[in-house]
C-alpha cells in the first residue's frame, strides 16, 4: 500500500512536530541548570560583595591590587578572575533560560533556527510499506524504512516519527485529505509505541 501527497512545509509544521515530541526529561535539565547557575551566581555576587565591603574603606589598596601593584601576582590574578566570572555568569543564566523556555516551548527554537532552513518548502511525502520519503521540489530526497523509528506522537495534523524520543522525521496528515486516518493507521500499523495526543 503506498499514500502520496505534496504539502508546502513550513516552520509551524516543523515546530508543531517538534511539540509533539518534547520530552519532560529535557526540560527537568534545562530547569536544574538555570537553578544551579542561578545559586552559583547569587554566592559568587555575595563572595564579591563582601570583598567590595571588606576594600571599602580602603579603596586605594584596591586599585593597587588590580594593578599589579599590591600583594602577590596569584592574588591579582585571582581578584581579575573573580571579576571576569562575575561579570560573564549572567550571559550564561541568559542562555541557560533561553534553553529551558525552548525546552518547554520548542516552538520558539524551531522558529528561530529553521526560518531560512531548505527543510521547509514544497516537499512530496510517501507512505509505503517500506517506509516513509520526504522528495523536496529542489531535488533533496530523505527515505526512512519503518525500522528507523521506535515511537509515534501525533494530533490530528501532524505524525511525528521518533527514535529514542527524538524527532527524526514528520508526515503532515492534513495533506493526505480523506487518506488521513488511513495514513495514519497505516503508520500506526508499522511503527510501536504509538501514542496520539489530542490538541
Amino acid at each position: 500500500m503506498q499514500f502520496v501527497a505534496s504539502h508546502d512545509v513550513t516552520a509551524g509544521d516543523v515546530a508543531r512536530a517538534a511539540q509533539l515530541t518534547t520530552r519532560w526529561t529535557d526540560i527537568l535539565q534545562s530547569a536544574l541548570v538555570v537553578v544551579i547557575l542561578t545559586a552559583i551566581l547569587s554566592q559568587v555576587i555575595y563572595a564579591f560583595w563582601l570583598y567590595l565591603r571588606a576594600v571599602a574603606d580602603s579603596p586605594t589598596n584596591l586599585a593597587d591590587l588590580l594593578r599589579f601593584d599590591r600583594g602577590g601576582i596569584d592574588d591579582t590574578v585571582f581578584a581579575w578572575l573573580s571579576i571576569i566570572v562575575t561579570l560573564g555568569l549572567p550571559i550564561f543564566l541568559f542562555f541557560a533560560g533561553r534553553t529551558l523556555a525552548e525546552a518547554i516551548w520548542p516552538t520558539w527554537r524551531v522558529r528561530r533556527l529553521i526560518q531560512h532552513s531548505k527543510v521547509i518548502g514544497p516537499t512530496t511525502y510517501t507512505v509505503s510499506d517500506e517506509g516513509a520519503r520526504a522528495a523536496r521540489a529542489e531535488g533533496a530526497e530523505v527515505f526512512l524504512p519503518w525500522s528507523s523509528f521506535d515511537g509515534m506522537r501525533s494530533d490530528a495534523e501532524i505524525a511525528a516519527l521518533t527514535r529514542k524520543g527524538r524527532l527524526l522525521f514528520f508526515v503532515p496528515l492534513a495533506a493526505f485529505g480523506s487518506e488521513r486516518d488511513a495514513v495514519l493507521a497505516h503508520i500506526s500499523s508499522r511503527v510501536p509505541m504509538a501514542k496520539k495526543r489530542a490538541y
